[in-house]
C-alpha cells in the first residue's frame, strides 16, 4: 500500500491511498470465492458456477464487497501508521477500482486536537456569597403582591384602580402557608437555593476560563459549525418568544432584527461555539489523564430517575434519548460533571 498524509488546519488531515493491481486481484479472488459458495447461476448447482459466469452475473456485488474490504482496511492502517485519533467518519472521494490497474482513493478526516495540559489542579477560585439579602426578600414579596393584585372600581367613578393585597397572615394563608413568617422562610429558602446554584455555576465558569486561558489549540471545524448552529437555533427561539410577547402588547408594530444585529448574533454564536468545543476537549483530556470514567450503572440510575420523574418506563426514556444522539450527550454531560467535581475538590476556593 502506498499512502501520503497531509496535515491541514483545524485538526483536518487529507490523505491519498493506492494499492497495486496484484493486491486488488487478491481481494476480488477472495470475494468471488465467497460469492461462489452461495451464488445462484442458471444451469449450475449452488456453489458450482464457474468464475467467468460469476463475473457476468455478480460484477456489481463483487465490486461493492471489494470496496467494503479495502477502504476500511487501508483506512485503519493509515490511522495506525500515523497515530491519528479521528472524530467521526472519513470523507472518501475519487474512488478508483480496477483489477488490472489497481485501487486508489482520497479522503479527509478530522482528529482530536493536541492539548498540552497545564496546571489544572489547585485552581484559585472565588466563591460568591449565597446569603439572602433583605432587599431581595422584599422584592420577591412585592412581586407576589403584584401577581395577586386586583382591579377594583374607584369610589364615585367608573374607572378601576389596581389594589395590592396586604402583606399579612391572611395573604400568606391564601397562598397555602401557615402564616406570613412561614411564607417568608419558604421564599428565603428558595432564594438561597437559587443563589447557591448560581454560585456553583459561577465557579464552573471560572474553572473553564482558567483552563482555557493561555492555552491555544485548534478545534475541528465541523464540531464548531454544529455547535454554532445549535446556539443560533436557541437564540432564534428566544427572539421569536420575545417578539410574540412584544406583539401581544403592541399588535400594530412590526418587530424584526436589523442586519447588523443578526451579524453580531452570528459572530457571538461562532465565538461561543469555539469556546464550548475547546472546553469539551479540555475536560475530555483531563478525564483521560485522571482516569475519570462513567459506569454503565450510573447512566442507568440517572435514566431510572428520569423515568420516575416523568412517570415513564426506563425503555421509553431510553428510546427518546437515543433519537438524535441524546444518549451520547447525556454520557458526555454526566462525565463532564464528574470532571468538574474533581476540579472543584482540587481547587483552592476563597
Amino acid at each position: 500500500m502506498k499512502s501520503s498524509v497531509k496535515k491541514l488546519k483545524n485538526c483536518k488531515h487529507s490523505f491519498e491511498v493506492s494499492l497495486s493491481a496484484e493486491k486488488v486481484k487478491e481481494a476480488f479472488d477472495e470475494v468471488y470465492g465467497d460469492l461462489g459458495k452461495y451464488a445462484s447461476v442458471p444451469g449450475f448447482r449452488q456453489g458450482k458456477a464457474p468464475r467467468d459466469l460469476l463475473e457476468l452475473h455478480y460484477s456489481k456485488t463483487a465490486r461493492e464487497e471489494v470496496l467494503k474490504k479495502l477502504i476500511p482496511k487501508t483506512y485503519e492502517k493509515i490511522l495506525e501508521e500515523h497515530k491519528l485519533d479521528p472524530i467521526g467518519y472519513p470523507d472518501v472521494t475519487d474512488v478508483k477500482l480496477d483489477p488490472k490497474e489497481g485501487f486508489s482513493y482520497k479522503a479527509s478526516i478530522e482528529i482530536r486536537p493536541e492539548i498540552n495540559l497545564k496546571n489544572y489542579k489547585g485552581l484559585k477560585l472565588k466563591k460568591k456569597s449565597a446569603e439572602v439579602k433583605e432587599d431581595d426578600l422584599a422584592k420577591n414579596l412585592e412581586l407576589l403582591r403584584e401577581m395577586h393584585s386586583q382591579k377594583v372600581p374607584k369610589e364615585g367613578s367608573e374607572e378601576k384602580e389596581k389594589v395590592l393585597p396586604k402583606l399579612d397572615d391572611e395573604f400568606a394563608k391564601d397562598l397555602g402557608f401557615e402564616n406570613l413568617e412561614k411564607m417568608k422562610d419558604a421564599i428565603k429558602q428558595n432564594l438561597k437555593a437559587k443563589l447557591e446554584e448560581d454560585c456553583e455555576a459561577d465557579l464552573e465558569v471560572q474553572i473553564i476560563n482558567q483552563l482555557l486561558d493561555g492555552v491555544d489549540f485548534e478545534v475541528p471545524e465541523t464540531l464548531v459549525n454544529s455547535e454554532k448552529e445549535r446556539l443560533m437555533k436557541d437564540a432564534e427561539m428566544r427572539i421569536k418568544y420575545m417578539e410574540a410577547l412584544q406583539k401581544k402588547e403592541n399588535p400594530d408594530k412590526k418587530f424584526s432584527l436589523e442586519e447588523k444585529d443578526k451579524k453580531e448574533l452570528e459572530e457571538n454564536a461562532f465565538r461561543q461555539a469555539i469556546r464550548q468545543v475547546k472546553a469539551f476537549f479540555m475536560l475530555d483530556r483531563i478525564a483521560h489523564a485522571e482516569k475519570i470514567y462513567l459506569k454503565e450503572e450510573e447512566i442507568d440510575g440517572y435514566i431510572e430517575g428520569l423515568a420516575a420523574q416523568y412517570n415513564k418506563t426506563k425503555d421509553e426514556i431510553k428510546g427518546h434519548l437515543e433519537k438524535g444522539h441524546g444518549m451520547d450527550e447525556l454520557a458526555v454531560n454526566m462525565r463532564n460533571k464528574k470532571v468538574m467535581e474533581f476540579l472543584l475538590k482540587e481547587a483552592k476556593i476563597e
